[in-house]
């Protein structure tokens, strides 16, 4: 795929690449139906939060979650069967480091430093960007090896519930157009700020400024695939002051700027 083509696309279609052994692919945040036989050992990193139903090594459907910031890995010969009605956005990688026991699939996977490898790789694909070789080795290896073990959840990540944060959550998502703060969070779920900041990055691996930021871009990225809307005008929705202060942090965060975007 030419790094054009990535750039001109990046913000709704899938995107792949092939480096450094690894075959990588950037799923976008939309909803899905698929089922599949697992024909290599894959990682996954989730960067938003979702929520279907999937059958996995049997026909019995069951609902799931999935954590944002979290790894998955998914061995060969497994059958998946996953469906979701919004999706999110998903990174998936196969290659010679990556490797899975014998039915050994398994999801919601924390590790404290899978967020920022992943964060780069998705920068590179959205940027069409082509990292040097040695780099793209490093970056992916060092996510591929976040993924066997699941570290034991501090004191603060234990208290923080999947239910408390999905409130948080779903407050964030509600206000994205308005000024958020760590104590209006905090407020709403009767704890101090400082508790709240731990709590939310021990969690899902992103402070909440990170995580705030995460999904006002990934709503700016939407507006502007689906709308002909003003990118003032979407910006301003987004939380962001201006347009150029959207440009900014798209760039800085994702390598794309808004012109890089397809529009309707």
């Amino acid at each position: 795929m030419k790094a054009a083509s990535d750039k001109a696309h990046g913000a709704m279609r899938p995107l792949r690449r092939s480096v450094a052994g690894f075959e990588i692919t950037l799923l976008p945040a939309a909803g899905y139906d698929v089922g599949f036989l697992a024909q290599k050992d894959s990682l996954g990193f989730a960067f938003d939060a979702q929520a279907g139903f999937h059958a996995i090594g049997s026909d019995r459907s069951e609902p799931f979650s999935r954590l944002p910031n979290t790894l998955a890995l998914t061995p060969r010969g497994c059958d998946v069967r996953s469906s979701s009605a919004m999706g999110g956005e998903y990174l998936l990688i196969t290659g010679k480091g990556v490797r899975a026991l014998p039915g050994s699939y398994c999801t919601n996977v924390q590790h404290p430093g899978a967020f920022p490898m992943a964060a780069a790789i998705r920068k590179w694909l959205l940027g069409g960007i082509l990292p040097d070789v040695l780099e793209a080795e490093a970056r992916i290896g060092r996510l591929c090896a976040a993924a066997p073990g699941t570290s034991r959840l501090d004191k603060a990540a234990r208290w923080m519930t999947p239910q408390r944060f999905r409130r948080i959550a779903d407050l964030i998502e509600d206000r994205l157009d308005a000024p958020i703060t760590v104590a209006l969070l905090a407020g709403e779920i009767r704890v101090s700020p400082s508790f709240l900041s731990r709590a939310f990055s021990a969690f899902c691996g992103q402070s909440p400024y990170d995580y705030v930021l995460s999904r006002r871009l990934q709503r700016a990225r939407r507006l502007i695939s689906a709308t002909t809307r003003p990118l003032p005008e979407i910006a301003l929705e987004c939380g962001f002051s201006s347009q150029s202060h959207l440009s900014a942090a798209m760039k800085a965060r994702l390598g794309l700027s808004p012109s890089g975007i397809v529009r309707p």
